[in-house]
């Protein structure tokens, strides 16, 4: 995904003020050694300023043409620090003030906590944010602390104080947001990408770092944060590796797709399931995972003519037809639903709640 002009710019300025902080020379001195010169009235006379100009002028065009998509140019941007925060890390806490007012502590003293860098600018910023708004609902019992912080630029003017605090109040209404000044937390946690989300121990230490905000996001995040909060357990290297010679490697995001469909049917969208499962065996034809699963859904309670003729006929129609004659080369996989209400237990509960047995005092 391209960037607009003004999110590359405003990208390359955070990177300038990341460098000039991390060389003692201040992200302000250091724009102005890039972009003044004495036609404005303006001289270069620190030797350090006018190195770091030259240097940093090809550098810093290179590095726009690439937050532009510009053909050939895909390498990746350093953070501000001397080298980028990784698990094991270890940051000292802060003191902050959220944008309500609320007084916190960066990470929180107890449980685990999220710190998610998000801008305004940034298009990938909004499902991220409404992804961990989400989870904040899903895991309200859980030891979680959610903070969002703001990283729009080290300058704020009024307008932008307005767009973002309307930003928030449409977007995450109840998830703590900070507003870092100066980019200070920025620079701290050497952020590359926005947004980017941190999980933290209330020592300080650096669990989980997941820059950018791709399409496996979901998945990704709410497996690992799972697996932070000790809800499920992380495969061994060796099962990682038994498993990588037993199964398939599905090829062109086809298991992306797949697991998209199994998620939709599982939330009662069979039509919209079916579709990306079809996407799954269309990207790659080999894996055969979303066949089968295609018979469990049309088949849940054992192969019928009338189930296979409606299965058969849609794989035709998407381009399929060689998937025909592989129905019923292994089990069907069935996806598992949530249990859902009982209608007539719902119902006996009910009647003995509204009429109550004789000597059941009222």
């Amino acid at each position: 995904m391209t960037m607009s002009w003004t999110q590359s710019t405003q990208t390359l300025k955070l990177k300038i003020t990341q460098i000039g902080n991390s060389i003692g020379l201040g992200g302000k001195s250091l724009r102005r050694a890039l972009f003044f010169t004495k036609d404005k009235g303006m001289t270069l006379k620190s030797p350090r300023l006018r190195t770091a100009r030259s240097f940093l002028l090809c550098f810093c065009s290179l590095a726009l043409l690439w937050n532009l998509g510009w053909p050939g140019l895909a390498f990746a941007i350093h953070g501000g620090s001397d080298r980028e925060v990784v698990p094991g890390d270890v940051l000292l806490k802060v003191s902050k003030r959220t944008v309500q007012g609320e007084a916190i502590c960066i990470p929180a003293e107890d449980g685990i906590t999220v710190l998610l860098f998000w801008a305004t600018w940034s298009p990938r910023s909004k499902p991220a944010l409404e992804l961990w708004e989400k989870f904040r609902r899903d895991y309200p019992d859980q030891p979680l602390t959610i903070i969002t912080v703001n990283a729009e630029r080290d300058e704020l003017s009024s307008q932008d104080l307005q767009t973002i605090n309307e930003y928030i109040t449409e977007n995450i209404p109840n998830l703590a947001v900070v507003q870092d000044e100066g980019l200070n937390l920025f620079n701290t946690y050497a952020v590359s990408a926005l947004p980017t989300a941190f999980f933290l121990e209330s020592s300080g230490k650096v669990l989980h770092r997941y820059p950018s905000f791709p399409t496996s996001a979901a998945l990704d995040l709410q497996e690992e944060l799972e697996i932070t909060l000790g809800l499920r357990q992380r495969q061994t290297e060796e099962e990682t590796a038994s498993r990588g010679k037993l199964e398939y490697q599905p090829e062109n995001n086809a298991l992306l797709y797949y697991n998209m469909g199994v998620q939709l049917y599982k939330k009662g969208l069979r039509e919209k399931a079916i579709q990306r499962i079809i996407i799954a065996l269309q990207k790659d034809p080999e894996y055969q995972d979303p066949l089968r699963t295609l018979e469990g859904i049309f088949f849940p309670s054992g192969r019928t003519p009338e189930g296979e003729v409606r299965l058969k006929t849609l794989l035709v129609e998407n381009g399929l037809d060689e998937q025909v004659d592989r129905i019923g080369e292994g089990e069907p996989i069935l996806i598992e639903l949530p249990k859902k209400i009982d209608a007539k237990e719902r119902m006996r509960q009910l009647m003995e709640k509204n009429n109550p047995s004789p000597g059941t005092s009222q």
